[in-house]
């Protein structure tokens, strides 16, 4: 049990064969809407999102496994030698959470009046995608991400590697197998209106490059916000930044309806 509910571990598989593993905290008291956030979190966190969580206010909150398990980015030839399974993964994520949506509406236990979808750090590269595609998700998070990953990856690459071409060939290479070039958040946001979209990027963010940011917030399309927080990317060490992140998230959902702020 967790402070005001408790939570499930679930395993999903479709007739495909791809295996979902998620985690669904139920609050003791649910809201009378009912409302589930389903969360595509950090890549290394995945379904241990929901044990991270404060008192959630009273809304479901289920969070994911990724299907290609953990990247070992601090490694670079161990990466490189995992592409393949990290692509497959990657290119099955918007399937798995889809997947994970029919199960979830579904369960009599939850049975929720409205979802929404949150992508934060890793997964807010992602999640944009799902969201497009599922008309049952009312409001997307894109939390702590940006468009134009190759980027991104070239400017965590910039302490591992020193040469300016190796690099920008390496962070080609890596944006390409995860192919970025067509799931990036930036593509399919424009898809998701007219739903509502809100954006939250780190005032201090070390991560992110800022072209990289503007690449995602100037395809924005209405109705949308963009909100800062305060220090730097989200990161389980930062109990600051979760806390802010996440009460956010819970005051605007817990707070009825499914759209901006005026």
């Amino acid at each position: 049990s967790v402070p005001g509910g408790r939570i499930i571990e679930i395993r999903l598989e479709s007739t495909s064969g791809l295996t979902v593993d998620l985690a669904l905290r139920l609050p003791q008291e649910p809201l009378p809407e009912r409302p589930l956030l389903v969360m595509l979190s950090g890549q290394e966190t995945g379904r241990k999102a929901v044990e991270l969580l404060p008192d959630t206010r009273g809304v479901a909150v289920a969070a994911l496994n990724y299907p290609f398990g953990t990247i070992p980015h601090r490694d670079v030839p161990a990466l490189l030698l995992a592409l393949p399974d990290i692509q497959r993964g990657i290119l099955d994520t918007p399937s798995a959470v889809l997947l994970a949506l029919d199960h979830l509406l579904q369960r009599p236990d939850l049975d929720p009046g409205r979802v929404e979808l949150a992508g934060v750090s890793f997964g807010a590269y992602i999640a944009a995608v799902p969201a497009a595609l599922d008309p049952r998700v009312e409001r997307l998070w894109l939390i702590h991400g940006s468009g134009d990953p190759e980027s991104v990856i070239e400017a965590a690459l910039r302490k591992r590697i020193g040469s300016e071409i190796l690099r920008s060939a390496t962070a080609w290479l890596l944006a390409s197998a995860a192919a970025a070039h067509h799931l990036s958040p930036e593509y399919w946001v424009g898809e998701f209106a007219p739903r509502p979209l809100i954006v939250v990027n780190a005032g201090e963010d070390e991560t992110l490059p800022p072209r990289a940011v503007d690449a995602l917030h100037s395809v924005l399309r209405p109705p949308f916000e963009i909100l800062w927080s305060p220090g730097d990317h989200v990161h389980p060490k930062r109990p600051e930044t979760i806390n802010y992140i996440t009460d956010l998230l819970f005051r605007r959902i817990s707070a009825g309806g499914s759209g901006i702020a005026d």
